[in-house]
């Protein structure tokens, strides 16, 4: 099926702030646009993704419905916000109830707690379509209005990524869900703003959760990792006439630098695309492994590192040492104990731990 595109007029005198991937995070989306001082005379454009996977998806959701109503707001839909079809076509309901079970952070298990119905093995998913159908008739009815692609003067804003600017010949399921989209080397005559790949993933030698601008393609990418990755922020794109920036919120845990470390060369960053690893000594907390497709040498923390069929794999994980200056704010992602995996502007890597105060 084709994408439905929403042609909208930006005028050059008000700040246009645009947010994807809020993924049912509600406290730290309201925490951002807070941040940004965001006001009724912004504004807002939010690019797909706006449930699932953080715990207050209904809630977030009749906050966005709220907003669209007293303020000049635009929404895209993201892979994650067409439950609605499910609900209304009942396609597969065994799928579906599949989904219920082992996303607990869904706006379905959250409509069903509302009206109090159960969700277990044995759960009538037709009756409970229909129970979600009557009873969220709003909520629903908005999600299926929303357009795949909202076009501006200066501006394409979708999901994941489009194949063509003839906007209406774009398929919806290469709008809403595509992976690694800067990377098919697409060039575009108008910035395009995606959401949906985390920007981290794009790092090879280090991890950045900041969005990225590319002048060349003319691809703006903002996911930053919100609710997908353990260091993730909720990142908003500030567009003011000419000039671009953006602002970042995350809930981590903050540590003061004590003492300024600098960063280490010839670093890789890993992630579960190409995560496929060999162990070459095995220690008490980290194992010295290779990373099987570039050859290079790291220790990983243990329990990053799984069996899978078809060998050794690790979980995101990088051998980076941030540059960080004495008094410098980190974000805390985990600790291990002579080291901590940070994240300091949105750069994701270790700090000493004679270095950093907690």
């Amino acid at each position: 099926m084709k994408a439905k595109v929403e042609k909208v007029t930006l005028y050059k005198n008000r700040r246009v702030i645009v947010i994807s991937d809020i993924h049912g995070n509600l406290k730290l989306f309201k925490k951002l646009l807070e941040k940004v001082n965001y006001t009724k005379d912004d504004v807002l454009i939010l690019v797909g993704d706006l449930i699932e996977k953080g715990e207050n998806s209904l809630e977030t959701l009749r906050y966005i419905i709220q907003l669209s109503n007293e303020q000049e707001v635009y929404v895209v839909t993201g892979n994650c916000d067409v439950l609605w079809e499910d609900i209304k076509y009942e396609v597969d309901n065994d799928s579906l109830l599949k989904y219920m079970l082992f996303r607990k952070n869904s706006i379905l298990n959250e409509m069903c707690k509302v009206l109090s119905i159960e969700v277990n093995e044995k759960s009538d998913m037709s009756f409970i379509n229909e129970q979600l159908r009557t009873n969220f008739v709003m909520e629903l009815d908005y999600l299926e209005k929303l357009p795949h692609i909202i076009e501006t003067e200066d501006y394409i804003f979708a999901h994941a990524g489009i194949t063509t600017e003839d906007l209406e010949k774009n398929e919806i399921n290469k709008v809403i869900k595509r992976d690694a989209f800067m990377n098919e080397k697409l060039v575009f005559s108008k910035y395009v703003v995606v959401g949906h790949w985390p920007t981290a993933n794009y790092g090879i030698e280090k991890g950045c959760c900041n969005p990225i601008i590319n002048e060349k393609q003319k691809i703006i990418s903002i996911d930053g990792g919100n609710a997908i990755r353990t260091e993730g922020q909720l990142n908003a794109l500030i567009i003011d006439g000419d000039n671009i920036t953006f602002d970042s919120a995350d809930d981590l845990l903050k540590g003061e630098i004590i003492k300024t470390q600098y960063s280490n060369k010839n670093t890789i960053q890993i992630t579960w695309i190409d995560n496929l690893i060999d162990i070459l000594k095995e220690g008490e907390e980290f194992s010295l492994c290779k990373h099987v497709s570039s050859g290079h040498n790291l220790l990983i923390k243990n329990d990053k590192i799984f069996k899978a069929e078809d060998g050794i794999r690790c979980y995101d994980c990088t051998d980076y040492f941030i540059d960080a200056e004495k008094g410098g704010i980190v974000s805390i992602i985990e600790k291990a104990n002579e080291i901590t995996l940070v994240k300091k502007d949105g750069v994701i890597g270790w700090v000493r731990n004679e270095n950093l105060k907690l």
